[in-house]
C-alpha cells in the first residue's frame, strides 16, 4: 500500500472508530444528562474534568519523541523504556492528585463538595489506564495501524454504554454518580487490554525495563513538548476549574455538555495529524521539503474545510440538546460560541506539529504559556461575572492568539 493510501487509511479508520465510539459517547451523555439532570451531570463533569486535567501531564509528549528516537535507535529497548517512563510518570500523578484532593474548596452549591472528592478519588486510576492507551497508541502511530487504538476504543466505549445502561436501570438515583463512574472505569479497562494485545502483535511482548539514563534522556528530550502539553492542558481546563469555584453547579453541568459535544468535533484534526505526523518526519529527515511543504498544504486545505461543515452542522444540530432534558436548552449557546472557534483548533493543530517536527519545542512553550496566562486573566476576571458564556468565548479567543503566535513563529524559520 502506498504511502497516499496509508495515510487515508489510517485517517478513515479513526473517524470511522471515533464516530461509532462518538455515537456511544453521545448516548452515554444522553444517558447520563437525562438521568443525573443538570445539577448531577454538573458533578459528573466537575469528577472527570478534574481527573482529565492529569492526563495530559502522563502524555508528557513521549509519543512525539519515541517516533523521533526509534528512527535513530534500538527500537527494541525504546519500547520498553516509553512503556516504563509512562508509568512511572502516571503513577506519581495519582498519588500527587489524591493528596491534593482535601485541599480542594467546597461550599453549598459551588465548588467540590464531599461527594465529589470521593469520586475523583475513585477514578484517579484512569489516570494509568489513560496513559497506557496513549503508550500504544505510539506502536500504532509508528507502525501506521492506526486503527486498532480506533477497535480498542470502540470496544471500550460500547463496555461504558453497556454497564451505564445497567447503572442507569438499578442504581438510580442514589448512587447513579458513582455507578457511572465505574462504567467509565471498566470501559477504560476493556480498552487498555484490547490495546496491549494488538500491540504485542505489532512489536512484540512489552515489559517494564528499568533504565535511569535512558528514562530520563528520553523525559529531558520531551521536556519542551511536555512542558507545552502542561500549558496546554491548564488552558483547557481552568475555566471548568473556575466554574466550578464560583458558579452554581448547574452551570458546570450546562457549560459541561456543551464542551463534550465540542470535544467530538476536535477528533477529526487530532487523527488527522496522528496519521501524518510519521510521514511529515520522514519527509524532513530525508530532506525532501517539496514533498514534505506539500503534505503540510494538504493537512492546512483539508482541515480548514472540514471545520467549516463541522461547524454548519454542529450549528444547526445544536437546538437537538433539549431532548436530553429541557433545562440543557442553555448549552445551546456555549456550544454554538464554541464551534465559532473550530478553524483555530483545526489549523493549530497544524502549527503545533510543525513546531515540533522544526524542533522548535522552546517557542511552543512561549506560545502555550502566554495563551495559558492570558486565559487564566480572562477567565478568572470573566466567569465570575459572565459564568459559561465568558468561558466559551475566551476558549476561542485563547486559540486564536496561539494560531496567530504559532504563525509567527513559524514564519520566522
Amino acid at each position: 500500500m502506498s504511502l497516499k493510501k496509508t495515510i487515508a487509511f489510517n485517517t478513515a479508520s479513526q473517524l470511522l472508530g471515533k464516530f461509532l465510539s462518538g455515537i456511544t459517547t453521545f448516548v452515554i451523555s444522553f444517558l447520563l444528562a437525562r438521568s443525573l439532570g443538570v445539577e448531577g451531570y454538573g458533578d459528573f463533569t466537575k469528577i472527570t474534568a478534574f481527573v482529565a486535567f492529569f492526563y495530559l501531564f502522563a502524555d508528557f509528549g513521549l509519543n512525539a519523541i519515541y517516533i523521533q528516537f526509534s528512527k535513530n535507535k534500538n527500537a527494541d529497548t525504546e519500547k520498553h523504556i516509553l512503556l516504563t517512563t509512562r508509568i512511572l510518570i502516571s503513577l506519581i500523578l495519582m498519588f500527587f492528585m489524591i493528596a491534593v484532593v482535601a485541599f480542594l474548596p467546597g461550599f453549598g452549591n459551588q465548588g467540590f463538595s464531599p461527594s465529589v472528592k470521593l469520586g475523583i478519588i475513585l477514578f484517579a486510576p484512569t489516570i494509568l489506564l489513560q496513559a497506557l492507551i496513549t503508550t500504544t497508541n505510539a506502536y500504532f502511530q509508528e507502525t501506521l495501524h492506526y486503527e486498532y487504538a480506533t477497535y480498542a476504543t470502540a470496544a471500550g466505549s460500547f463496555v461504558t454504554l453497556i454497564l451505564l445502561l445497567i447503572a442507569v436501570s438499578i442504581f438510580l438515583p442514589s448512587f447513579g454518580l458513582f455507578a457511572a463512574l465505574f462504567a467509565t472505569i471498566a470501559g477504560s479497562l476493556i480498552a487498555v487490554i484490547i490495546s496491549f494485545l494488538f500491540a504485542k502483535k505489532l512489536k512484540g511482548v512489552l515489559r517494564i525495563f528499568w533504565d535511569g539514563k535512558q528514562i530520563r534522556n528520553m523525559i529531558l528530550s520531551a521536556a519542551p513538548l511536555g512542558i507545552t502539553l502542561m500549558f496546554n492542558v491548564v488552558y483547557f481546563r481552568i475555566d471548568t476549574f473556575i466554574l466550578t469555584i464560583t458558579r452554581s453547579t448547574n452551570e458546570v453541568g450546562i457549560y459541561g455538555l456543551a464542551y463534550k459535544f465540542f470535544e467530538l468535533a476536535l477528533v477529526v484534526p487530532t487523527f488527522a495529524m496522528n496519521a501524518i505526523f510519521p510521514s511529515l518526519v520522514e519527509a524532513m529527515t530525508q530532506k525532501n521539503m517539496e514533498v514534505f511543504w506539500k503534505r503540510v498544504k494538504i493537512a492546512f486545505t483539508v482541515l480548514a474545510v472540514c471545520s467549516v461543515f463541522v461547524f454548519v452542522g454542529g450549528w444547526f444540530l445544536a437546538p437537538f440538546v433539549v431532548y436530553i432534558r429541557p433545562e440543557f436548552s442553555l448549552s445551546i449557546a456555549p456550544l454554538r460560541i464554541l464551534l465559532v472557534s473550530l478553524p483555530f483548533f483545526y489549523l493549530t493543530s497544524v502549527t503545533m506539529w510543525l513546531l515540533v517536527v522544526f524542533k522548535k519545542r522552546w517557542q511552543m512553550i512561549v506560545v502555550y504559556g502566554l495563551s495559558m496566562l492570558i486565559n487564566i486573566i480572562a477567565n478568572s476576571l470573566f466567569i465570575p461575572q459572565g459564568g459559561y458564556i465568558a468561558a466559551a468565548w475566551i476558549t476561542g479567543i485563547s486559540e486564536g492568539i496561539v494560531l496567530i503566535l504559532s504563525y509567527l513563529f513559524l514564519r520566522s524559520s
